[in-house]
């Protein structure tokens, strides 16, 4: 084996650690995987709203012409203020007569009782009308709002009505429990009010289409992270077995200056896998490694370890030697970086997680800058 030989290794080294930090196709799977999630909902919206369009027309159809409330309501207001009316006159007529006319003293306090619950019934129509007068008004805000829109989301409506979202869902409830809204409908997500059954179908069939989506996806990302986990045991497995190879080697050549290289490239090996082991799914971003850089390596250590069991020292073994001392360093450097990029994700979530402290001091007023001013 000439120099120029162990040249040529050396590039495709290099050449095998540029290959392993090219993108992971399970990877990038897992991430479309993600992202086409995002877009089924994105895509439900849509739909939805499409059909909206196709819906859109006149709304009165679906809207009962005089919603409860509408005359009952006014009833109920005429009938009260007439009781408490006929209330206060009665009180009034029989304090002045109870002044006059001391024989009536014996049924007087019969008679106000009497007339309190009178008012208590009158008071109690009052107010249950000024409530369905107040609903009707809510009622033709809501008709407003919908602008012959089959359906609106809550929060949408609550934002126009200024309302809270929960008052609206349970006074729209109501308001389709009486019949105001012929053929209205609230999802079960309690996200839309649907104005008729023909938009409301086309919202359940959208739903389970969305569902059945997800369902897939769930079950392809199930399969992804238990071909992950597999992925990573063999990846570790393999791993180890050329760590297990390389200190073998190490401890026959204890007395030369590789050992020290062979100690460092164990030690690193031994680091990459426990991050592997603790996140399965980083077993990608590793496996060209172990599965093109390592065999290369072990080759490159039996070579030496054969070169320096000869006798007889030449130049040739010597350079020879040499060239696979400079390339073991070469692999150590690239394990190094790939171990530093498996730090990648911690290090963001470390910057992530100071950077939210930081706020969260600032609005307390316990920054550092805040402590300046005071002194």
């Amino acid at each position: 084996m000439n120099k120029n030989d162990f040249s040529d290794l050396e590039n495709q080294i290099v050449s095998k650690v540029s290959d392993a930090f090219k993108a992971i196709d399970v990877a990038n799977l897992k991430k479309d995987i993600n992202y086409k999630a995002e877009g089924t909902i994105n895509q439900f919206k849509v739909n939805f709203n499409e059909c909206n369009k196709k819906n859109k027309q006149n709304i009165s159809m679906y809207i009962k012409k005089r919603p409860s409330g509408s005359i009952s309501g006014i009833v109920c207001i005429v009938f009260g203020t007439i009781g408490i009316s006929i209330y206060g006159l009665s009180v009034l007529t029989f304090s002045v007569m109870k002044v006059f006319l001391s024989s009536i003293f014996v049924v007087g306090n019969g008679i106000f009782i009497i007339l309190f619950l009178f008012f208590l019934v009158s008071l109690g129509l009052l107010l249950k009308g000024i409530s369905l007068r107040k609903r009707v008004k809510r009622f033709n805000k809501y008709v407003r709002f919908m602008e012959n829109n089959t359906y609106i989301s809550i929060e949408e409506l609550s934002k126009l009505t200024k309302e809270k979202e929960r008052f609206l869902l349970k006074d729209l409830g109501k308001m389709i429990d009486v019949g105001m809204f012929l053929q209205g409908h609230i999802d079960d997500e309690k996200t839309y009010f649907i104005l008729n059954d023909e938009v409301y179908n086309d919202y359940l069939n959208l739903k389970k289409q969305q569902i059945a989506k997800e369902n897939n996806d769930k079950k392809l990302k199930e399969k992804i992270d238990n071909f992950e986990k597999e992925d990573a045991k063999s990846t570790i497995k393999i791993g180890r077995d050329y760590i297990e190879q390389i200190k073998t080697v190490r401890n026959h050549l204890h007395k030369e200056d590789i050992s020290m290289e062979l100690d460092k490239l164990g030690n690193i090996s031994e680091q990459i896998l426990n991050q592997v082991e603790k996140n399965p799914e980083k077993a990608q971003e590793v496996n060209k490694f172990i599965d093109h850089y390592l065999p290369i390596t072990i080759k490159l250590i039996n070579s030496y370890e054969e070169l320096n069991n000869q006798v007889i020292q030449g130049d040739n073994i010597k350079n020879a030697k040499i060239e696979i001392e400079k390339s073991i360093d070469l692999i150590n450097k690239a394990f190094e970086n790939l171990l530093d990029d498996l730090f990648e994700d911690v290090v963001l979530d470390i910057s992530t997680d100071i950077s939210v402290l930081k706020t969260l001091f600032k609005q307390e007023g316990l920054g550092e800058e805040d402590f300046k001013n005071k002194k």
